[in-house]
């Protein structure tokens, strides 16, 4: 693959040295994380350990309970093993999809923000995590069979939900409806959001009786000061369910254009809200040139599906980040597409 900077190529010996040096820094992040970031973003992880050297312990969460037995069932005991298996199973991936797709350049501007998404994703997945177990189960299974074998990467997709976080249900049945329905016609899509808030928050509500809402605002309860800060608010105070379908409207346009982080002023924040913008302003540019090509309707129809599903249960910032981790390959392909093609010069 090939890097141009001011509308030239580089040297493939130079390309190849750039790409080196990003993969050197994720390899890095992925086997020092706990050296360099706050203990809270291994809460879980530490959890997940603790039921894999005491498998008898009882968690209560089904969801880390499973996840401790799928690190058994591999064998992946040791806090070593973890991160390298992420390093080689997501830069494969990426390898992957970039000769799947015949991407031969990419601008440095948009290596540099591949190389930054890729670091977050080893602070998140080189650990034991239902990440990692996503990437594995979902995203490995996506761009092995998205061409062709779309109902054997469903049974992956069941598998997950089914063991590991229930609410992919739901993605899967919105992906199937987007892919055949809605993904093809951006006023469609359009119409489509508002629609799909109204229902699931009247079928919360009326249905099975509980606020779709009060599973963020359990998750929030206990935060303390420091955490509360990028937690997702409620911003239209109501019970009804078109309030709170409203809320999701509000909730989904705040997780694309974070503005609830920057107004946080604090230069971290800042800096994650301008990456979640840059990340979806390549995808949204992507979809809007290319929303009729079947060539990226399985990966459109994924990633909103995603999203709207997230924008219902995802409690703060940094969960969604964490959460959204393991899409990054899948995200990589539009960045990459978003590069203006040249001629490469030898």
């Amino acid at each position: 693959m090939n890097i141009i900077i001011n509308n030239s190529i580089l040297r493939k010996l130079d390309s190849r040295l750039l790409f080196a040096i990003g993969f050197l820094i994720c390899v890095f992040i992925a086997f020092f994380k706990e050296s360099i970031f706050p203990e809270k973003y291994f809460f879980d992880s530490f959890r997940i350990q603790e039921l894999i050297e005491h498998p008898y312990k009882d968690e209560g969460d089904t969801g880390f309970t499973n996840t401790s037995i799928f690190y058994r069932y591999l064998h992946i005991d040791r806090f070593f093993l973890a991160p390298l298996l992420a390093v080689i199973s997501y830069f494969s991936v990426i390898v992957f999809v970039f000769r799947k797709y015949n991407i031969k350049t990419v601008s440095f501007f948009n290596l540099l923000l591949m190389v930054t998404y890729s670091a977050m994703a080893m602070v998140y997945m080189s650990t034991y995590s239902k990440e990692f177990v996503l990437f594995l189960c979902v995203i490995v299974s996506f761009v092995l069979f998205e061409k062709k074998y779309l109902l054997i990467w469903t049974l992956f997709v069941i598998f997950y939900a089914t063991f590991f976080r229930s609410y992919w249900f739901i993605i899967i049945l919105m992906f199937w409806g987007m892919k055949y329905f809605v993904v093809k016609k951006p006023k469609m899509l359009l119409i489509f959001i508002p629609v799909f808030y109204f229902l699931i928050s009247f079928v919360y509500n009326y249905i099975f009786g509980v606020p779709l809402s009060m599973i963020r605002y359990l998750t929030n309860l206990d935060r303390d000061a420091e955490s509360a800060q990028t937690a997702i608010a409620i911003f239209i105070e109501g019970s009804n369910f078109a309030v709170e379908a409203i809320n999701f409207i509000v909730t989904l346009v705040f997780l694309i254009i974070p503005i609830p982080l920057i107004l946080l002023g604090k230069p971290f924040y800042i800096i994650l809200a301008l990456l979640i913008v840059m990340f979806f302003f390549n995808f949204i540019k992507l979809y809007w040139k290319e929303n009729n090509n079947k060539e990226y309707t399985n990966i459109f129809s994924f990633v909103i599906s995603f999203m709207l599903v997230q924008s219902l249960f995802e409690p703060d910032y940094g969960s969604f980040v964490k959460h959204l981790s393991p899409l990054f390959p899948i995200i990589f392909i539009c960045i990459a597409r978003n590069t203006k093609i040249l001629e490469v010069e030898e």
